[in-house]
């Protein structure tokens, strides 16, 4: 914990004690971690993505956050314990200036590279601030990408914060980190693309595909009918459960007419 006084390293330790009882976190891809400094960039899910990451990486975090939610007033206390790094939006060379000087003090810096919640459970657009700190700090950028945190109380699924009922508790995460790129290597498709392809791993850390696939989905798909399932993140089309329960009863059925091979592959698009 590079710099680190003994009343913060205190805060890190009972503040993760406290929040591993709600949260049973696992994370993958660990090794990949550098030694030194490096800006982590994961996609962001929910209100406590800060505290998910923070549960599953080794050593503290400063996360870069806008400034109006630095000083208000419940938020404070906590964030300057945690040493958050504030930015104004304003004045972004003092962002990257202020970012840069943590990772090169040996620091991991993390930024969220959407710049907002995700409304829809799926990666939005990412944002060009990650790449001038990358380029300016010369740091390694380690993708990071949290999955399971989708229906949480502090998610917008059902189209609302914090007003609905926990799903599980304690509440499961898997938190996946990535190969590092260099600064050079880190631009906005590169990132995305790594991003999916972690989701995807982590994806196949689920408990659930240790059953029947096949048997779960139908299983799921059933309930709530006509609860939206899939948002495309690009144009913002949706698919509710019945639909696509239906989509693909027909194209079983399709399949089994035309093809005589037992297995068949089939390749989806990045979402």
């Amino acid at each position: 914990m590079p710099g680190d006084s003994a009343i913060e390293r205190a805060f890190y330790f009972i503040a993760c004690g406290i929040a591993r009882l709600v949260y049973r976190v696992k994370a993958i891809g660990i090794e990949n971690l550098p030694s030194g400094g490096c800006l982590l960039v994961p996609n962001h899910i929910t209100w406590v993505d800060a505290i998910i990451l923070q549960l599953a990486c080794p050593r503290p975090v400063r996360f870069i956050i806008d400034e109006e939610f630095y000083h208000k007033p419940m938020l404070h206390p906590v964030l300057q314990m945690a040493r958050a790094i504030p930015i104004d939006r304003r004045k972004p060379r003092e962002a990257i200036r202020r970012a840069t000087d943590q990772i090169e003090a040996g620091q991991f810096v993390c930024i969220f590279p959407e710049g907002q919640l995700s409304r829809t459970g799926t990666l939005a657009r990412l944002q060009r601030g990650f790449e001038m700190i990358a380029r300016h700090a010369q740091a390694p950028v380690v993708p990071v990408f949290l999955d399971q945190l989708w229906g949480s109380i502090f998610s917008f699924r059902g189209g609302r914060f914090f007003r609905k009922w926990p799903r599980h508790f304690p509440y499961r995460a898997t938190v996946g980190f990535g190969v590092p790129l260099s600064a050079e290597e880190a631009t906005i498709p590169r990132v995305h693309e790594d991003l999916l392809r972690l989701g995807a791993d982590c994806f196949e850390q689920r408990p659930e595909l240790r059953q029947h696939i096949a048997r779960r989905a139908v299983r799921g798909l059933k309930r709530s009918p006509f609860a939206t399932l899939v948002t495309d993140g690009m144009d913002g089309s949706k698919l509710s459960r019945g639909k696509l329960l239906g989509v693909s009863i027909a194209l079983s059925r399709y399949l089994r007419k035309t093809s005589p091979d037992q297995r068949i592959a089939i390749v989806l698009p990045a979402s």
